[in-house]
């Protein structure tokens, strides 16, 4: 082997630039970035995060956790939860470590080609627990109570959530092989690292087809062309002859919204998908990115405000569950202590 053969076969090539793999670098961007994932995304996810936890330990208390329908939105609320924590570390981090934190550099270039994937297996079931408490509430509202009777059980409801997670778990594998770590030379020609995309995500095919055609078809077309048509024939029962669910009529006007800011946040998020599809301009896109990726945690934190609001049994079961109830037992104690007392008389003499 001559000199020349042998020097090619040690060739290896240089590292790539750190913002090889940045979907803009333009300054204007970055300052947007900043304001609205690194800001105001972690304002509005420390929210959610508090919510989702009150959400999920009032719909799993004895007097709510009887009902089906709070089966299905505690477990919505638990993948919420889970949602916006994975999503605060994505897009928070990923906005401030390029302004010279290298600890949240190192963080976040360590923990997203995971955390990346689990992120995706909640927004996968946030999607159908919303699914599964639409149906919930439908057959409750619209149809006979033999159906319902059948159908909304807290057995049943805790079936259908464990095999939906199931499923989302499944479906959101290929996800796991999409991100990878590489080495790469930083603004000052200093060796870092980058999270970049691997070969299987950047292949045309594969993005088409899991992309653009599953996901259409399983995470928004399908479900929000379900949920609008759920909606409608739940709505106009309850305009029409009341609601007969168990829970009451203001849950049902709860879930309903429920559904609709649902329907609002990821319709954003399937305009992104087609416009990276149709006009494939990186500088456009990454600004209604971030704003999709916001609405997200929007949706994943505005529940609990429906909930709370327009849902007096949820309402008043939180409060027993935030206050306790010792201070209500010791007001009543306080009047009937005052309703005991002899009458003493109010005259001056």
């Amino acid at each position: 082997m001559d000199a020349t053969t042998s020097s090619m076969l040690d060739f290896e090539p240089p590292p790539i630039f750190c913002n090889s793999c940045l979907g803009s670098t333009d300054p204007e961007y970055l300052t947007y970035n900043l304001g609205v994932s690194g800001v105001l995304l972690a304002i509005v996810g420390m929210i959610g995060l508090i919510g989702n936890v009150l959400v999920v330990k009032t719909y799993l208390h004895p007097e709510l956790a009887i009902h089906s329908t709070s089966i299905y939105l505690a477990a919505l609320g638990f993948s919420d939860f889970f949602l916006v924590l994975t999503a605060m570390f994505l897009f928070v981090l990923e906005a401030w470590r390029h302004h010279d934190y290298p600890t949240l550099a190192y963080l976040y270039v360590t923990g997203a080609p995971i955390i990346f994937p689990v992120a995706a297996v909640f927004q996968t079931s946030s999607v159908y627990f919303c699914v599964a408490a639409a149906v919930d509430c439908f057959i409750q509202v619209v149809l006979p109570e033999s159906v319902k009777q059948l159908y909304c059980t807290p057995r049943r409801a805790k079936l259908t959530c464990s095999v939906l997670m199931i499923i989302c778990c499944v479906y959101n594998i290929p996800h796991f092989f999409e991100l990878e770590k590489v080495d790469c030379l930083d603004e000052k020609g200093l060796d870092s690292m980058q999270i970049c995309p691997t070969d299987i995500r950047l292949d045309p095919a594969y993005y088409a087809i899991y992309y653009t055609y599953m996901y259409t078809t399983f995470l928004a077309i399908g479900p929000l062309t379900l949920l609008i048509l759920l909606n409608i024939c739940v709505v106009f029962t309850v305009v029409s002859k009341g609601s007969n669910s168990e829970n009451g009529e203001d849950d049902t006007i709860s879930l309903i919204l429920v559904v609709f800011f649902f329907i609002f946040c990821n319709f954003t998020a399937l305009m992104v998908n087609f416009m990276e599809l149709i006009f494939n301009d990186p500088t456009m896109l990454v600004y209604f990115v971030d704003l999709s990726n916001l609405l997200v945690v929007v949706n994943g934190t505005a529940n609990f405000f429906c909930y709370f609001i327009f849902g007096t049994s949820f309402r008043n079961t939180c409060k027993k569950i935030v206050f306790g109830s010792s201070a209500k037992r010791s007001a009543v104690l306080w009047i009937n202590d005052q309703g005991n007392k002899p009458q003493q008389s109010q005259t001056l003499i």
